[in-house]
């Protein structure tokens, strides 16, 4: 098995959860805590309960996400506090800026990846501005 590493740290080799099985692998980057999956077949991605993965939810059987921006915006600024909005604001920002991963593959979402990517901006800037 290949080594995989942190796609914050991008140097630091992940360590192999206990949960993992045959169909999917689940990490932990010993440094930052973070924590990734990879599918068989699929790339390394965040984790299911990363601020990205939250943000998917609410799109993941739309077919245009950018047409939701706004409800999953607001949804999420009722339902979080104003400091999970803003790791979450700088989490996305981080990999809108500096790509590390294919954000589809984190909820196996049909859609396009630049589309997702784009609603990811939406959200963000919907945020900012009500921030």
């Amino acid at each position: 098995m290949a080594i995989n590493y942190c796609l914050r740290c991008e140097t630091t080799p992940l360590a192999l959860l206990p949960e993992s099985n045959d169909q999917i692998a689940f990490y932990e980057c010993p440094s930052c805590h973070r924590h990734f999956a990879q599918k068989s077949g699929w790339g390394l991605c965040d984790r299911w309960l990363s601020p990205i993965s939250l943000v998917l939810y609410g799109v993941q059987f739309e077919p245009k996400p950018q047409a939701h921006y706004q409800s999953v915006a607001q949804s999420l600024l009722h339902d979080r506090s104003r400091e999970e909005i803003v790791r979450m604001i700088d989490e996305i920002e981080r990999e809108l800026k500096k790509p590390t991963q294919q954000v589809r593959d984190i909820l196996s979402l049909p859609q396009d990846e630049e589309d997702l990517r784009h609603f990811l901006r939406l959200v963000v800037g919907y945020w900012k501005a009500s921030l």
